[in-house]
């Protein structure tokens, strides 16, 4: 118990120091969550969710799950869309919730290029569950029991709510496609502590791109491209890049990513962290995607990383947009 309650502290004030945003090994799967202004972005609607199991093969599982449903406003070239993001850790019981309304506008700059400029607002929700812990005043060793009251004021302050807004962009062609995006625009006050407590959620940034290239077969009815794809992110410290390419033939998807770490490099951690295995199948209007990170630093005893999705394509009652080529909608 006293080796769980160390972790949970630890864990509690380096997130409060340092809290960082969840992330996506398949972006391209779910891009509402890599940038608001994919909303609408799959020429109909599109429902999704994704799942994400982290280092299962330590004593404590770190979960995180992205649902999103959007569509495209004929109307006022215009994409809405609901998207929610969870994300729970069991020993220490960490939870956390966001829930926001995504806008995307979107603008035909010439013949071949498309402008979206987005933004997302929402709401965020933190707790630790701390009455779930046994405090010291509960211990009575000199009766042999365990009160089940507690006078600390520290189980008091397990929770916290907070608005949020995002804003982003994507400029493209048939071809090629880049964006960015800036999460936590009003650095909201993300501390446990009601009164006098400052922790602000750093803000996170995004810069991705791509770019497709159609490839030739002996059938014209084939769907065969190669994408290249890149992914960086920054929040606070710490960065990330993900860089790779996916092969699509037809109705099946393959492809690795690399990630590294360009800039927060200290001590004996690693510049490259992991070889990203990738894979898409695509049954009518449906997508399965699965993909497994295979740590290469100093958690590669953990078991690494898999994700689960699936979404589904139907057409849009309110009119039909224009697709973006990245592999993404």
């Amino acid at each position: 118990m006293f080796k769980r309650f160390i972790i949970l502290i630890l864990f509690f004030f380096s997130t409060n120091l340092k809290s960082q945003d969840p992330i996506f090994t398949q972006f391209y799967n779910v891009p509402e969550y890599l940038n608001p202004s994919f909303t609408g972005g799959g020429e109909g609607s599109q429902i999704g969710i994704i799942n994400r199991t982290q280092w299962f093969g330590l004593n404590y599982g770190l979960n995180s799950q992205f649902f999103y449903f959007d569509g495209y406003l004929e109307n006022i070239n215009s994409g809405i869309g609901l998207s929610i993001l969870n994300h729970h850790e069991s020993v220490t019981r960490y939870n956390f919730t966001q829930i926001n309304l995504n806008y995307s506008y979107q603008v035909q700059i010439s013949n071949d290029w498309f402008f979206f400029p987005s933004l997302s607002v929402g709401f965020g929700f933190k707790d630790y569950s701390f009455k779930n812990l046994l405090l010291e005043d509960q211990i009575l060793i000199s009766q042999g029991i365990i009160n089940i009251n507690t006078d600390d004021p520290f189980v008091f302050y397990d929770n916290v709510s907070f608005f949020d807004a995002s804003a982003g962009f994507l400029i493209f062609n048939d071809n090629l496609w880049f964006g960015g995006t800036m999460k936590h625009l009003t650095s909201p006050n993300i501390s446990f502590q009601n009164e006098g407590g400052q922790v602000k959620l750093e803000k996170f940034f995004s810069i991705h791109g791509g770019y497709k290239l159609p490839m030739r077969t002996r059938y014209a009815r084939d769907d065969f491209n190669l994408y290249f794809n890149f992914n960086f992110m920054k929040q606070s410290s710490f960065d990330r890049l993900d860089i790779g390419s996916l092969v699509e033939f037809n109705a099946i998807s393959l492809g690795a990513f690399a990630s590294i770490t360009p800039t927060d490099i200290t001590g004996n951690s690693h510049r490259f962290t992991s070889i990203n295995l990738l894979a898409n199948i695509d049954l009518r209007r449906f997508t399965f995607g699965y993909s497994y990170d295979l740590n290469i630093s100093s958690l590669k005893n953990t078991k690494g990383i898999f994700e689960i999705s699936i979404s589904y394509d139907f057409d849009s009652i309110f009119g039909n947009g224009n697709s973006i080529p990245c592999g993404c909608k």
